[in-house]
């Protein structure tokens, strides 16, 4: 009965997933855009009062990590991963990424997880044993048809995959197999009945071209030879055989909100959370988190989870996620970063001297899912430039001692109609009248442009909105001269910008929290009115006690460009 009565309750829940990660070298800037991706719509959730999980972490199993480790002098690649996995660790605390969860593949409940979805597609007669023979990438930790395999341009003794362009070599050995061909046709059908499966729609199409050649599709080794690969997780019943590491590292997913019994059973998924904000978040079955689920990859995954991952659910008997997002890498300067250009970029060196605000804009800025992203230091420059110079600047000019916030706050907020008392002080000033207009159908349009945006992760035409309100308030500032009005009409147009800084301020903590909460704190704006309760216009009826009076600096300082 208690089960019963939990199952009615809101199923207002998010799950958002990023990739877990190779720890085989440090971190960079493609692993703190996909975090950040879900650092954002996690929080944006959460301020909306939606029950949110996010969950991100390591995948510590495999050839890559045992033949680094190696080459690294470990004799053991725990201890090996032990050492890189922090590296993620503080990348995330640098980015002011707040996961629920930072789970490694080599946690005991994961290793569990992982057994019991094996289990589940032997026992359903999905997985059976047999020799493979074929074209093998390490770097990818796949196996390649003949018909994606070329030799190497710049070695013919070499052969490389035309997916990746990474190395492949030829092996012959025995494995178990998972019958993906199984899968090819209910794929398809399911695709095609849920076209919100996999966004952007480029990319759905591509999965469904290669789901639609038969050639692509061929049943898939899901376990090395213990002689090979002894780094992994053993086959149940057979020691002699290491599960291959995308069927260990996609599980995962499920682990994080329970593991593979309670999705199943759909019992509570209990014990998820460190924050004590989202404790609620515990009342849910397992299933409810799954089915509101979404996983934010990069593009060169996409086949391990749109075509991979939901075959092994389907044939373990288990639902399938909400939605898989896929976006593309960065460039740097135009051109494709590798160790041997030396021009790879650093995300916590750009953090250290921009702050962690500045580069989760520029990312989020500069950006799109469908286009690879060209990071530029100077455009990273030009950013920080802009908080100081448009949003902290128009908020410092409000605090001059020409004005009174505070007294414009407690007067306008009194009136019945703030907005229709606002127009009616300068009925006389026809472009002011405009201006004022402008500004109050794009606030009250914001909050759900915000979030039509965000559901698309349309993060760049997002920031060009806020931009332009935030251009606005500055043009009516600059426009109107409040320091040449009368007191009334001043204390209107002081409002207006106040009221727009802090509605911005608000809305924009999932993205910028710490420059938002020193706009906020230059207004005073009292903590437990920076909710979601407190973003209509007027809403907020006392702030800016001493906002005028203050000694405080600038809310932002600017920063001299970085000396390259």
């Amino acid at each position: 009965m208690r089960l019963n009565r939990l199952r009615r309750l809101s199923t207002r829940v998010a799950h958002v997933t990023s990739p877990i990660y190779y720890p085989n070298a440090k971190p960079h800037l493609g692993h703190l855009y996909s975090n950040l991706l879900c650092d954002v719509t996690h929080k944006w959730k959460t301020l909306n009062k939606t029950q949110s999980l996010f969950t991100t972490g390591t995948d510590e199993h495999g050839f890559k990590i045992q033949n680094a480790s190696e080459k690294n002098g470990y004799k053991d690649p725990k201890l090996f991963v032990n050492t890189l996995y922090k590296e993620f660790v503080l990348l995330n605390e640098k980015g002011k990424i707040n996961y629920t969860r930072f789970i490694r593949t080599t946690d005991e409940d994961h290793i569990e997880s992982v057994k019991k979805l094996w289990e589940l597609c032997w026992n359903n007669g999905f997985i059976y044993k047999g020799e493979h023979v074929g074209w093998y990438s390490i770097s990818d930790e796949t196996f390649y048809p003949e018909s994606k395999v070329i030799k190497d341009p710049k070695s013919p003794d070499k052969y490389i995959n035309t997916e990746s362009y990474n190395e492949v070599s030829y092996h012959s050995e025995i494995n178990y197999f998972f019958k993906l061909t199984a899968f090819r046709e209910r794929l398809i059908e399911y695709i095609n009945n849920n076209p919100a499966f996999i966004y952007p729609e480029s990319k759905k199409d591509q999965i469904l071209n290669e789901l639609k050649n038969s050639n692509n599709i061929q049943d898939l080794s899901v376990s090395r030879p213990a002689t090979r690969l002894h780094w992994g997780i053993t086959v149940p019943n057979d020691p002699d055989q290491k599960i291959y590491v995308w069927f260990d590292a996609l599980c995962n997913y499920i682990t994080s909100i329970g593991g593979i019994d309670k999705l199943k059973n759909d019992e509570l998924a209990t014990d998820l959370l460190h924050q004590p904000a989202n404790k609620d978040c515990t009342v849910h079955p397992s299933k409810t988190w799954w089915i509101n689920t979404t996983h934010v990859i990069g593009k060169d995954i996409m086949k391990f989870h749109a075509i991979y991952w939901p075959s092994f659910l389907m044939a373990a008997g288990l639902p399938l996620n909400k939605q898989i997002i896929i976006h593309s890498h960065w460039l740097c300067n135009g051109v494709k970063m590798s160790k041997s250009l030396g021009n790879v970029v650093d995300p916590i060196e750009m953090i250290d001297y921009y702050g962690a605000d500045t580069l989760r804009w520029f990312l989020l800025e500069n950006s799109q899912l469908e286009e690879d992203g060209n990071f530029q230091e100077e455009k990273l420059y030009e950013a920080r430039e802009m908080f100081v110079s448009k949003w902290g600047n128009l908020i410092n000019r409000c605090c001059g001692k020409k004005f009174n916030i505070s007294r414009a706050v407690s007067d306008i907020t009194s009136k019945q109609n703030p907005e229709k008392y606002i127009k009616g002080q300068f009925l006389n000033d026809v472009d002011i009248v405009r201006q004022i207009d402008s500004i109050f159908e794009k606030l009250n349009k914001l909050p759900q442009i915000m979030d039509d945006k965000l559901q698309k992760y349309d993060t760049s035409s997002l920031l060009r909105e806020i931009w332009g309100i935030l251009f606005d308030a500055n043009t009516l500032m600059q426009h109107s001269a409040p320091w040449k009005m009368t007191p009334t009409q001043q204390d209107c147009i002081i409002f207006i910008c106040t009221e727009t800084t802090r509605i911005l301020s608000i809305l924009c903590q999932p993205i910028i929290h710490s420059f938002c909460n020193k706009f906020l704190d230059k207004l005073e704006i009292s903590k437990d009115r920076r909710s979601i309760d407190y973003i209509k216009f007027a809403s907020d009826k006392s702030y800016g006690l001493n906002s005028n009076l203050s000694q405080k600096g600038v809310p932002i300082e600017r920063v001299p460009k970085r000396q390259l």
